[in-house]
């Protein structure tokens, strides 16, 4: 298993080129997307910090695919480094990959992403004990089915 310094490396090197979404493509259609799309607008997904991610922690359930593909490093980022300010963070991001269409946000991601966000859920999984098993699990089998399609 990686160290954290390692996994924080790793998901910065796999996500430095990537396109963030249309600023109008940020939250899902809603009357009230409670500051997401005001906030993430125009921001890259670097220099967040988990103190404000953990402000903004309903934004995992409100982003588009395309955003929480997009701005899943600087979550996963701010919980390696900061867990106990990120707090909730980690299971919003798993949930969000367990159950509302995981596999289509993974098949966003390339090569790089996926085997990131493999290593990120591993060391999820080994500091959690055991806790979030499941989830860690089956999005585990929805990255190893992307890899097969690639």
């Amino acid at each position: 298993m990686r160290t954290a310094i390692e996994l924080v490396t790793l998901i910065r090197s796999a996500w430095e080129n990537a396109t963030p979404p249309e600023p109008g493509n940020i939250s899902q259609p809603t009357y009230d997307d409670e500051g997401v799309a005001g906030y993430f607008t125009g921001k890259s997904w670097q220099g967040h910090n988990a103190a404000q991610l953990r402000r903004l922690t309903h934004a995992l359930t409100f982003f588009t695919d395309e955003a929480f593909a997009y701005y899943l490093s600087s979550y996963m980022i701010a919980d390696i480094e900061e867990p106990e300010v990120s707090d909730v963070n980690v299971e919003g991001m798993l949930y969000r990959l367990d159950r509302y269409q995981a596999q289509s946000i993974v098949t966003m991601l390339n090569a790089k992403q996926r085997n990131a966000l493999r290593s990120y859920i591993v060391f999820v999984k080994a500091r959690e004990l055991g806790m979030l098993s499941r989830e860690c699990s089956t999005i585990l089998s929805f990255l190893d089915e992307a890899d097969k399609h690639d």
